[in-house]
């Protein structure tokens, strides 16, 4: 744990001396408050507001998270520095937890500002405060899953490019693809392989839908399968990261 702890503030610490982190930061945290302030001119409703306040801030993560994720073991192998890593007396799942905590920790640290909308909706209208913090958890639950995954796009890869365009084409696929399933999932008349493949096919993309999973939290509902899928997900892919991490004592 003393290993992970040092590698996540030595993350955290590049992140505020990086150009990277400044400009990243300060784009995602000017355009969800951008984007709250338009709602908030233009809707009266507190919930309605916060709603969309938790929806905007989680919005710009995905777009921001693989910006700052690009580089962690990427920029390592490109560089080099990773063999001086893996000789050191750390094991590779300390590397990747200790990288991945820094990483989580500024990602939220970022989206803190966004706290400051509770503060000024109170001034004009008393919110429920379920789905506020229902929100705030979605947030983090998402948070703590897209960072995980991007920082396996970023072990398997040897260019911070290559890792951005993964990453993001990734996100984008996975928080658009509710859009294309229907609410209902499609009847084919008899029990043929066809029509069974078609009813597995509905129920992954549908259970794939980030947006499915995150506008839930937004509104004030939390069950237990949304945390299921952001918590399997973030082990999942941190386990992935480990095991990339460890294939390179394998070449």
């Amino acid at each position: 744990m003393r290993h992970v702890l040092a590698l996540g503030k030595r993350e955290l610490i590049a992140y505020f001396l990086s150009p990277v982190g400044y400009v990243v930061g300060f784009l995602f945290i000017g355009l969800y408050s951008m984007f709250f302030y338009s709602a908030f001119a233009r809707v009266n409703d507190a919930n309605e507001v916060l709603a969309a306040g938790s929806s905007i801030v989680g919005t710009f993560a995905i777009l921001a998270i693989p910006f700052l994720t690009m580089g962690l073991l990427a920029d390592e192998k490109r560089s080099g520095t990773i063999e001086m890593l893996m000789t050191a007396p750390v094991a590779d799942w300390e590397v990747v937890i200790g990288k991945y905590v820094g990483s989580v920790i500024f990602v939220l640290v970022l989206s803190a500002p966004s706290l400051l909308q509770i503060r000024v909706v109170q001034q004009y209208g008393l919110p429920e405060w379920g789905p506020v913090w229902s929100g705030y958890v979605g947030l983090m639950l998402l948070v703590l899953m897209l960072v995980a995954m991007g920082l396996f796009f970023s072990s398997i890869s040897k260019s911070s490019l290559v890792a951005v365009m993964t990453s993001f084409v990734v996100f984008i696929t996975l928080l658009i693809v509710g859009i294309f399933v229907p609410e209902t999932e499609p009847v084919v008349e008899g029990a043929t392989v066809f029509s069974n493949l078609l009813h597995y096919l509905y129920e992954f993309l549908k259970y794939a839908s980030l947006g499915e999973h995150y506008g839930n939290f937004a509104y004030g509902l939390v069950n237990s399968r949304d945390v299921v899928y952001f918590v399997s997900g973030t082990v999942f892919f941190l386990f992935l990261s480990t095991l990339a991490v460890e294939s390179r004592k394998w070449k």
